[in-house]
């Protein structure tokens, strides 16, 4: 899996309105392990990883006129492979392209994850269809690079309040900016959960089969 950081360094002291160089808070090499600490709480809180690529393999069953796939991670940015499986297990490499006589299927709707097939199946069988395929998205939504900029504001307010070191008055922003961004932290970890995969659905999964369309394996 390769995951990314949902916002930057600069990003964070531009929304706080401070450097954190000066001694306003955590050093900067303790502001990035947060980034990345509150990436990652980001996808956790929604179950999906918002930017970044990552390897997935998944198995299909297939039923009598099955002619489309819906891939359980989205956007998908490529496909690596499917192969028929046998009953016994043997696996054989199907066709990726857009040419109906030569090839088995392609890639009909990346962000929706809809493999289309140019023909239909014509029986019934567990784990038929292995799908090895990248997923992920280049930049998070906005919505979640500002909740990650907002968590770890909040995460350097609280470890500079909680540092006996830390000058009063600093704590003093430090605790007004905790109070003000309340709100809009909350409003938008509603929305970061809202972005949790939903079923999609495939108009016209199902096709009646037909010899010339047939391909079996």
């Amino acid at each position: 899996m390769t995951a990314t950081d949902y916002c930057t360094l600069a990003e964070v002291e531009a929304y706080a309105g401070v450097d954190f160089s000066d001694g306003m808070g955590p050093t900067d090499s303790q502001i990035g392990t947060m980034i990345t600490t509150a990436s990652r709480l980001m996808d956790a809180y929604a179950g999906v990883q918002f930017a970044g690529t990552e390897s997935h393999t998944e198995y299909f069953d297939t039923a009598f006129g099955l002619a489309f796939l819906t891939l359980s991670q989205r956007p998908v940015v490529s496909i690596t492979s499917i192969h028929s499986v046998s009953p016994s297990g043997v696996e054989t490499l199907m066709s990726a392209g857009r040419v109906a006589n030569d090839d088995d299927y392609y890639l009909h709707d990346p962000e929706a994850g809809i493999i289309r097939f140019h023909y239909a199946f014509t029986e019934a069988q567990g784990s038929r269809l292995k799908v090895m395929y990248d997923a992920g998205a280049t930049n998070p939504p906005a919505d979640v690079k500002m909740a990650t900029i907002l968590h770890v504001v909040r995460s350097a307010a609280r470890a500079a309040m909680n540092d006996e070191n830390c000058m009063d008055r600093v704590k003093e922003f430090w605790k007004s900016l905790i109070s003000d961004s309340k709100q809009e932290y909350e409003d938008l970890l509603v929305q970061v959960k809202s972005h949790k995969l939903i079923g999609v659905a495939s108009w016209g999964q199902y096709k009646m089969p037909s010899s010339f369309y047939y391909r079996g394996y």
